[in-house]
């Protein structure tokens, strides 16, 4: 099912009377034009730019999962596809895609896993003998069946007779990864250095709920002399070109090391400005996404901090010296499990230049539709943007904010000097999709946005709050600023229901299956009379009716972490599971929920969780008939 927000190390107040989070969707709709979906509404005001100002149309499209886009010397745009192992140019005007680099060791995992950071040395292709290309992926140490992930950054050669990369060189290698949280950001500096951002891989998280959280810990100058970067975890690195460690890279508790900041979570986001601020963007767990400025040798605060020390919905819980008896869900949590609020962090640490958006402890996170109805953004990068004299104006001195979970290029406008954020962002070129890079042509005037090929993002078409049917997967998106045409299902302002998927795009309508493009039902499975037949699902119902009507929603709620063909993307592999085979188990943790996996019970009704329950217990080469709504009723 869907992830939570409500993770570990952060407990929240569950003092959550329905009638409250019934009231504050009520409250919401009072306001809302019919067939707005709510779950990009945000608690604080969020001003809607004018995004009619631009021509959108889909670039291209058939990428594996886009990752990091670069401007070329040959004014192309060359893009990393994260589980294609590929680095590609794509024409900006025409869309013709050249594969340049195929990667045969790249490790893919489920979300975050695979070729991700990409930088070109500034003198690529100038004839000073600098045609390189950086790149920052993910190997498998280990088996498939038992994977040990690690990062590393290697240089390619550029060979301009036969177009393509070749001769790569480790720089580095044996650096952190995992199955949540690489971040992997790689940027070229003008200081003529590399930066590459590390996230903490999710510990203390989920699945990876007892494994210690490295964030703070530094290391040793032993460690360092044997190369030894697992500390790595959780922080931004800066690296001479060949790998080695700067000698003016700042020295931390007495060790100078590839660290250029530490105490971060996800910092997928970052980009330097025209001064030479580095600018950073990263994931907060249920609110407070960062905007940072990254000081050398600065602590970020992770996981002692999410955003400012105000004690607002955060507290740190060490779940790696907790007691293995204890249940994550046991609330109020016992004295031996180690729990910290965040004024109790004593270190030194800069304060984010924003955190989007701290609530209360009594925000009912997790409990609207999930993680995709919690106070965050998802940001997944950073640009420094400026308008110049023919550019963007209404955008000039900002950070561009493209996000996951909104699909909607956030535009946060600075001070003068660029050192403080001024307001809340500005949401712009909002579609159904996951935005995952941006990208702004030189003159400043054409913005390229990649999508992911898969995951949830908030429904803007229709009645629901998420979904994982996204309009445009996989895709570069070209945005023209001041030139007429299609919107592209761009939304503007409230109006959810104003700028339905163009047509000929690439992406599927709602409800469409998105891997085979088919409705819900298939070409037989569902006639009119199906949803007749299953409105009270019992033994005697027709399972295949039943499924169908369990399949998008299926879609909606559980294919981002169980996969679309149940092979379990990021939690439990649903195909061939016998486990299904005991409805009262299925009833029990679809309702309640389980360790990573956030109870649906307050979500949806017993007919619904029925429908669903019945479509997996009946797909993937499971055959194991309906769950009852009786079922499901006594699981409550």
């Amino acid at each position: 099912m869907a992830t939570t927000a409500n993770i570990a190390g952060r407990r929240f107040n569950k003092r959550i009377a329905v009638q409250l989070l019934t009231g504050c969707v009520l409250a919401t709709a009072a306001l809302a034009p019919t067939g707005m979906a709510f779950a990009q509404v945000t608690p604080v005001e969020i001003k809607t730019g004018a995004s009619e100002m631009f021509a959108g149309r889909v670039l291209t499209a058939g990428l594996d999962n886009p990752w990091a886009m670069r401007w070329g010397p040959d004014n192309q745009i060359w893009v990393t596809e994260r589980t294609g192992g590929d680095v590609t140019r794509v024409d900006p005007v025409t869309g013709v895609q050249q594969v340049v680099l195929t990667i045969d060791d790249v490790y893919t995992g489920p979300q975050h896993e695979g070729l991700l950071g990409l930088a070109l040395h500034p003198e690529l292709g100038q004839g000073t003998g600098n045609d390189y290309v950086y790149v920052g992926y993910t190997v498998n140490n280990g088996t498939a069946e038992a994977p040990e992930p690690s990062a590393q950054i290697v240089r390619f050669s550029w060979d301009d007779q036969i177009q393509q990369l070749g001769e790569p060189m480790i720089l580095i290698e044996g650096l952190p990864a995992g199955n949540d949280h690489n971040a992997g950001r790689v940027v070229f500096g003008p200081d003529g250095k590399l930066y590459y951002s590390i996230g903490e891989q999710g510990h203390n998280f989920g699945p990876n709920l007892r494994k210690p959280n490295l964030a703070q810990k530094l290391p040793t100058a032993a460690e360092v002399a044997d190369k030894d970067w697992h500390t790595y975890s959780g922080k931004i690195l800066r690296l001479n070109l060949d790998g080695s460690i700067p000698e003016d890279n700042p020295e931390i508790d007495g060790v100078r090391s590839h660290l250029y900041s530490y105490g971060h979570r996800n910092p997928q986001g970052l980009d330097f400005g025209p001064d030479g601020t580095l600018y950073s963007t990263e994931h907060g767990p249920a609110s407070g996404d960062e905007l940072n400025i990254i000081q050398p040798g600065g602590n970020y605060g992770w996981p002692d901090v999410s955003g400012f020390i105000d004690d607002k919905a955060y507290s740190y819980i060490n779940w790696s010296e907790a007691p293995e008896s204890v249940d994550r869900n046991t609330d109020p949590l016992p004295d031996s499990v180690p729990q910290f609020k965040e004024s109790a962090f004593t270190g030194d640490m800069v304060d984010p230049l924003a955190a989007y958006w701290v609530v209360e402890d009594d925000y009912p996170i997790g409990d609207i539709c999930g993680y995709i109805c919690d106070p965050t953004m998802a940001p997944s990068s950073a640009l420094y943007y400026a308008a110049g004299d023919d550019g963007i104006a209404e955008w000039d001195n900002s950070v561009l904010i493209p996000t996951l979970k909104h699909g909607t290029l956030y535009v946060q406008h600075l001070s003068a000097d660029g050192q403080a954020a001024e307001g809340e962002p500005e949401a712009w070129l909002s579609t159904q999709n996951r935005y995952r890079d941006v990208l702004v042509s030189p003159d400043g005037k054409t913005v390229f946005i990649a999508t992911d090929a898969f995951g949830s993002a908030a429904q803007k078409f229709g009645d629901g709050l998420n979904t994982s049917v996204l309009h445009n997967p996989g895709a570069i998106l070209r945005f023209a600023y001041g030139e007429e045409g299609g919107a592209l299902g761009v939304v503007s302002g409230n109006d959810f229901e104003a700028a339905p998927a163009a047509s000929g795009t690439t992406g599927v309508q709602e409800w469409e299956d998105p891997n085979t493009g088919k409705t819900p039902a298939g070409d037989d499975a569902k006639d009119d009379d199906a949803e007749d037949e299953a409105a009270m699902v019992t033994e005697d119902s027709d399972v295949v009716a039943v499924s169908a009507l369990g399949r998008p929603q299926y879609i909606v709620s559980c294919a981002t972490c169980h996969g679309g063909r149940g092979e379990g993307a990021s939690a439990l592999a649903l195909a061939g599971n016998q486990k299904l085979a005991d409805a009262k188990v299925v009833a029990s943790t679809i309702v309640h929920g389980f360790g990573y996996m956030p109870s649906f019970g307050k979500m949806l009704s017993d007919a619904e969780i029925a429908q669903i329950g019945t479509f997996i217990r009946n797909s993937w080469d499971n055959d194991f008939g309906v769950l009852t709504e009786e079922t499901v009723s006594d699981a409550r």
